[in-house]
Formats: structure tokens, C-alpha cells, sequence
């Protein structure tokens, strides 16, 4: 709460803002509003800042007062004030929510008119909001908007990504106009230029009803090509079935027979590789294989006959044909021994022959993944999936070597892994001392990492129990920082000496001058921010300083810099209360990276670990959670990872929504088979479908949660790959074993999350 005393002197000043701002912090928006219409009803004054015509509106909606408001927004245009493009985009929301589309396609087509007429700065091209605003217009002009809006905006000086929108938009005019070939040019042009995005998928579901069934050639080839990178699988071999070959750019380009399965008909490689790959993710692996196969014999380039020898080799693992996979990762690798896909082959190779039993061929392959430079952080995992093979298996003898591998070669999360296993190997060869030292740096790293959960198992096993309380008060008896923290994680809150270091600690880093400001996180007054000595030029700085935080986001790093950690903490919560969850947690994550390692996130203030891990959604997802009988937290950790809560999240890969799926996923998992794109993005769909998996996922792998959410990132079959490689049931081996380096660290941020999630919200 501000005082009176800075109350008066901010009115003083004449600026009725802080005020503002402050009522809306407080939930008093009829106040705010009060106030706000105050200020309009005196006479127009150079002080007066700009804007408040639009809060007034915004606050008017806020209320419910929706009538209102949009006059509001009105008069907000006739002041022709900057936020006059703000001022149209709400109007025409509300003429959209009100029923009226052609209205509202009217004034957003207007005001994108004017943002990008050729005589507009230029600097004015792309205000933050212009992605909603052609999202607006275009669903607008499908829901009945006059098709002609089209004709004043100038779609050159647009971004790309607009741009893009805009002319899918004129597409579905020509089709509502009867102009199939017009339609049918749009459509064939934006999957030529991008098939990446999601407008090129609903490009290629709109073209491919305007395409006679007897059709062959480049079009069928561009669908069959986006479909299959938008996971659209069946429809993407439809297509490619009806797909010619392309002429050659280079003598190595290559061909491949009938991949899809049309007799007759040849693919060119990109095209064939994508049908091989729709029957692989459809779990076909045995068609898909003999399709890679055919596709290697048919190409003279290195890279593609690597790249489909490899994928053959995949084919064949998960089919359980391992040695028929070892020698097709073999032929991978001497395809193009300096490519991309030598390295991955061999370590293949290396894991099928270790697990087939061949000792001796697996250590050859083992000396070719350390000579080479480029390939040490392969080699690093190699060592350890080795090294963890045999201390499951009780045997220490080799292991050591391998681990200096590792910890030489590899990246940063592999020296969790390295520290784990060198426990490991300690406590074989009876060093408890070694084991204990070991696990610490485990902890030291991220006391919630998977492998720190299982170090303090052992660690508090009956073996190490006693040198670990030992070393702990050891350590608690000095005064340093660093050892102060290392007897807090190795002795716990409910240990004595433990609870007394922990306060030590709290009290030395109270007195640093670099970690107290970290510690002592707590919201800067409204009053103090300097916010209201800046010069605000853009629109989103102006409806910031209105206490606008959803228009005003892209302006908050600028105005709250992580340089002053009070400052950055008061925006990402400030952010998290309007609702911008996501934009809460990464701007609270930046001034985590920011804080010093010797600070764990358990000193600091509960509510700044809860912008870290946030809760949206929670009944819902505590609803979901009891209905399919999964841990809510679980749930809400895959939420976090997957979209970082925002229910608009929208992947390479046409994944929507809070939960992340593709439609034909979505509609397996879900009772209404009429389920749309657009479903997935509300929150209550994905949150159902998210926890309807994890409860298949679950039942699929005894309950074991760690293989559980592997799948969920990887998929069941893969899980079950890397599950048989695996000596022991113990989750430590798998994790180390995992054989994707996406998966990997998706299971630890997953499994992390879902341990800080059980401190937060106990």
C-alpha cells in the first residue's frame, strides 16, 4: 500500500497514473474507474497523460459493462490519441463478441489499413498486438466481414508471419467468391514458401479439397509433404500415393521407389523419406523400414543415404531385430563417416552390440567415438551408459575410466550424471567417504534434480547414514558459505545441526551484499517505479503506465530491468496477477539466471518460487487429476514444461495448447471425436486430454512415473527401447540411458518440477 504522504506528492505532481495503477493492484477497478472519469470530465490539459479514454474503456469491460465500454473505445478514436490502433482492436472484439463480424472486420481492416499505408512510419509497421489484430480480421471475414476489407491493407509492408495470415485470409475470400483458381494460387504459394507454421497446415486443409482426387504431381507432393510434418499422417501417404517424380536439381538427388505404397508411382528422396516416416511414427516399423532401405539403395548422396540407412537401422531396433539394426547403423556410419549421422550411428551400434552381449566389438566401436574431436559429448554419453551398465551390475573394475571420460567430454548435465555414478562406484569399492563427497556435488548442483532425489536415498541408506551425519556437522562447525550450504543438504531441515546451519547460511547470505538483494525479493511500490520519470513514446509503454500489463508485457522489461532484481520480481508478479503466466515465469526464470548459484530458491520468498512454478488452472487440473487418478502436481509439472502455461502455445509441429497435442492424437484420447484445432487451445480441453494420456502412459508402465513422462515427450515404443537396454528397474540407469537429448532434459525438467511442486504446494 502506498502512504499518504507519497500519494500527495504524486498528485501533486499532476499525474494521476500511480493512483490508477494502484486501485487496479488493489482490485478497486470502480474506483479506478471513478477516478478515471474524473480526470476526462476536467479540461484537457498538456499534462494529461494519453490513454485514459482506453482505460476507461478497459475497465468498463472489466466490469462487465460491455455497452458501455465500447463506446468508450469509441470516443477513445475520436481523440485520435497513439493508442487509436489499441482503440480499434478492443472495439472490434467487442462488436465480435457482441455478434456483429462485419462490424468488427470494419474497424480492425481500417485500422490495419492505416497502421500500414505507405506513408506510415515505419516504426508503427508492427505494434505487439498486429498477430491478434490479423487473427481478428481473419476470423472475422470467415464469420460473414465484407471480403473488399482486403483490398486497402498493404500486405508488402507487413511481417512475414502476418502476411502469411492475410493471405489465407484472401484465399478463403476467393473460395467464398467461387474463384477456386485464385483460392487454389494462394493456397499452392504459401505451402511453396513455408510448411512449417500453422498457416501452412490450414493452407494445405483448404487446397486439399480444391484438388480432383484424379490429380498427380507437385501438388499432391507439397500436401503430402506438410501434412506429414504437421503429424497428419494418413492424409500426408494419401497424398503422397498421388505424388510424380520431380526432375533432378543435382545428379545426386536421387529417387525412391513407391514409398507410399501406389504401384507405379516414384517419389523423389525429401518426398519418399516423408512417406517412410509416416508409417514409422505410425508404428509401422516394418514397412517403414524396407522403405528407408529402398530409399538408400536409390540415392548416390552421402547424406540422404545416411540419413535413410540410419533411419532403417531405428526401424529395425524397435521391431526387436537388433541385429539387423546394428548393421544398418554400421552401414549409416561408413555411408558418410564425417556427416551428421556418424556419430549417433555408432553410438547405436554401441548400445545394441553392449546389450547383445558383444563385448569386444562394442569397445572397437567405443575408441572410434573418442577419436574424433567433434564427437566427445557422444562419446561422453557412451562412457557413461557403459560406466552405468556395470555399477547396476555390482561390477566396478571398468567404470572409472569411462566416468573420466565423461566428466572430460561432456556438457554441463552430464557432470550430474558423471557425480552420481562416481557414488556409485565409491560405495563398490567400500570409499564412503568418496560416495558421500560424490552425492553432495550431486546436490550441489540441483537439490531437485532426478538423480539428487536418488543420491539422498543413498545417501540416508544405512550404509552411508552415519558418515553422512558425520561429514555434515563436520561442515556445519565451519563459518564458510559453501560449507555451511553443503551440511544444510546433506543433514535436511528436520536434522538439528542441519536446521542450525541452514540458519547460519540464511544469515551470511543476509549480510553479502550481492545475494541480500535476491533474498529480500519484495514488490517496489508503485510510487518508486521509474516508470514515471521516462519519456513513454510507444503505445505500449503508455498503456503499461495505465496498468494495462496484457497490452503493456512487451514494454515491461525495458521499464522493471532484471538489473534491479526488486524491480523485476514486482513486474513478473504484477504480470502473473493479470493472468500472463508465461510471461511471468520467464521473466522471474531470467532473474533466477541472474541469482547467485549459492542461493538455493528455497531461501528466497515462497511467492517468487511460485512465479517460477506456477499453479494456473488449478482446480481444473485437481479435477482431472482425482477424475484419472494421477498426481495433480505431475500434471501441472508437464503443463509447465510442455506450454509454460500458456493456453495459446503453438509448436512447429501444429501442437496446441496447454497439454501439447496434435488433432489426431487429441481425438484418439478424446470422447468427442468432432474435437477441432481450436479446441485444443481451451484450457479445460487440453487439461483433460493431458491428464487422459499421463493415465494411459502410467497404466502402459506399471506406474513408473519417470517412464511415463518419457513417453509422453518420446512415445511408448521408444520408452520400451530404452527401458530393454537397461540391466536393472532402477530409475537412475534409465535416465542415464535415455537416447535423446530433447527427452533427456524434458524428463529432468519435467521430474523437477514436479519435486518443487511438492515443496511449494505441499
Amino acid at each position: 500500500m502506498i502512504g499518504p504522504f507519497a500519494f500527495a506528492l504524486v498528485l501533486a505532481a499532476g499525474d494521476p497514473r500511480p493512483v490508477l495503477v494502484q486501485l487496479q493492484i488493489e482490485n478497486r477497478r470502480t474506483e479506478a474507474l471513478a477516478r478515471t472519469e474524473q480526470e476526462l470530465a476536467e479540461p484537457p490539459s498538456p499534462s494529461r497523460p494519453p490513454g485514459l479514454a482506453y482505460l476507461r474503456g478497459a475497465l468498463l469491460e472489466s466490469l462487465g459493462r460491455r455497452r458501455e465500454a465500447m463506446d468508450a473505445f469509441a470516443d477513445s478514436i475520436g481523440r485520435a490519441t497513439p493508442l487509436a490502433f489499441y482503440s480499434r482492436y478492443r472495439l472490434a472484439l467487442a462488436q465480435e463478441r457482441a455478434g456483429h463480424p462485419e462490424v468488427a472486420a470494419g474497424l480492425i481492416a481500417t485500422a490495419l489499413g492505416a497502421k500500414n499505408a505507405k506513408n506510415a512510419n515505419p516504426a508503427d509497421l508492427a505494434p505487439p498486438i498486429l498477430p491478434e489484430a490479423v487473427r481478428l480480421l481473419a476470423r472475422t471475414l470467415t464469420q460473414g466481414g465484407d471480403c473488399r476489407l482486403l483490398q486497402g491493407i498493404v500486405l508488402e509492408r507487413m511481417p512475414i508471419p502476418e502476411r502469411r495470415q492475410m493471405l489465407l485470409a484472401e484465399a478463403d475470400c476467393a473460395r467464398k467468391a467461387q474463384d477456386q483458381e485464385l483460392a487454389r494460387t494462394l493456397l499452392v504459394h504459401l505451402l511453396e514458401t513455408d510448411r512449417s507454421d500453422d498457416v501452412a497446415l490450414e493452407a494445405a486443409r483448404r487446397l486439399v479439397r480444391l484438388v480432383p482426387e484424379t490429380e498427380h504431381g507437385e501438388v499432391p507432393r507439397l500436401l503430402g509433404l506438410t501434412f506429414e510434418q504437421h503429424r497428419e499422417f494418413e492424409l500426408a501417404l494419401a497424398q503422397l500415393q498421388r505424388a510424380t517424380p520431380l526432375r533432378a536439381e543435382t545428379p545426386n538427388a536421387g529417387t525412391s521407389g513407391n514409398p507410399a505404397g501406389a504401384p507405379g508411382i516414384t517419389l523423389d528422396f525429401e518426398a519418399g523419406y516423408a512417406a517412410a516416416r509416416a508409417h514409422f511414427w505410425q508404428g509401422r516399423y516394418g514397412t517403414a523400414g524396407l522403405l528407408f532401405r529402398d530409399l538408400a539403395k536409390r540415392t548416390a548422396n552421402p547424406e540422404q543415404k545416411a540419413a535413410a540407412l540410419y533411419q532403417e537401422a531405428r526401424s529395425f531396433e524397435l521391431l526387436g531385430h537388433w541385429q539387423t539394426a546394428s548393421a544398418s547403423f554400421r552401414r549409416a556410419y561408413l555411408a558418410h563417416p564425417g556427416g551428421e549421422w556418424a556419430a549417433p550411428a555408432l553410438f547405436a551400434m554401441l548400445r545394441l552390440d553392449w546389450r547383445g552381449g558383444d563385448e569386444r566389438g562394442t569397445l572397437a566401436v567405443y575408441n572410434q567415438l573418442c577419436g574424433r574431436l567433434p564427437w566427445r559429448e557422444t562419446a561422453a554419453r557412451a562412457a557413461l551408459f557403459l560406466a552405468a551398465s556395470d555399477l547396476v551390475r555390482q561390477r566396478g573394475d571398468r567404470a572409472r575410466p569411462w566416468l573420466d571420460r565423461a566428466a572430460a567430454a561432456g556438457n554441463r548435465d552430464d557432470q550430474v550424471d558423471v557425480a552420481y555414478w562416481r557414488g556409485r562406484l565409491a560405495e563398490l569399492l567400500n570409499d564412503s567417504r568418496g560416495a558421500v563427497g560424490a552425492y553432495l556435488q550431486v546436490l550441489r548442483a540441483d537439490l531437485h534434480h532426478p538423480l539428487a532425489r536418488a543420491a539422498v536415498a543413498r545417501l540416508n541408506s544405512l550404509s552411508l547414514l552415519r558418515v553422512t551425519a558425520a561429514e555434515g556437522r563436520r561442515l556445519a562447525a565451519s563459518s564458510r558459505v559453501d560449507d555451511l550450504g553443503a551440511a544444510w543438504l546433506l543433514l535436511g531441515d528436520d536434522d538439528v545441526v542441519g536446521a542450525v546451519a541452514k540458519r547460519k547460511l540464511r544469515q551470511a547470505l543476509l549480510a553479502d551484499r550481492i545475494t541480500a538483494p535476491f533474498l529480500r525479493l519484495a514488490e517496489v511500490p508503485v510510487e518508486r517505479w521509474p516508470l514515471w520519470q521516462a519519456p513513454l513514446q510507444r503505445p505500449d509503454e503508455m498503456l503499461l503506465a495505465l496498468g494495462l500489463w496484457h497490452e503493456g508485457a512487451p514494454a515491461v522489461r525495458e521499464h522493471f530491468p532484471l538489473a534491479d532484481p526488486a524491480l523485476a520480481y514486482t513486474a513478473a508478479t504484477l504480470l502473473a496477477r493479470a493472468g500472463e503466466t508465461h510471461r511471468a515465469m520467464d521473466l522471474a526464470e531470467d532473474l533466477r539466471l541472474r541469482t547467485p548459484d549459492r542461493l538455493p530458491l528455497a531461501f528466497q520468498p515462497e511467492a517468487y518460487g511460485k512465479l517460477l512454478y506456477p499453479l494456473s488452472y488449478r482446480e481444473t487440473i485437481a479435477t482431472q487429476g482425482q477424475r484419472r487418478q494421477v498426481d495433480p502436481l505431475l500434471l501441472a509439472a508437464i503443463l509447465r514444461e510442455e506450454s509454460r502455461f500458456d493456453p495459446a502455445a503453438l509448436s512447429r509441429a501444429s501442437a496446441r495448447g496447454l497439454a501439447q497435442f496434435v488433432l489426431p492424437t487429441a481425438q484418439r484420447l478424446s470422447d468427442n471425436k468432432k474435437l477441432t484445432s481450436e479446441d485444443l487451445f481451451r484450457p479445460e480441453v487440453s487439461i483433460s486430454l493431458g491428464a487422459a494420456y499421463l493415465e494411459e502412459l502410467l497404466h502402459a508402465f506399471g506406474n513408473a512415473p519417470y517412464l511415463a513422462v518419457a513417453a509422453y515427450n518420446a512415445g511408448k515404443p521408444q520408452v520400451k527401447l530404452w527401458k530393454s537396454y537397461c540391466y536393472s528397474q532402477e530409475p537412475e540407469e534409465f535416465f542415464t540411458k535415455i537416447g535423446f537429448i530433447e527427452t533427456r532434459s524434458y524428463v529432468r525438467r519435467v521430474l523437477t518440477s514436479w519435486s518443487q511442486y511438492t515443496r511449494i504446494y505441499p
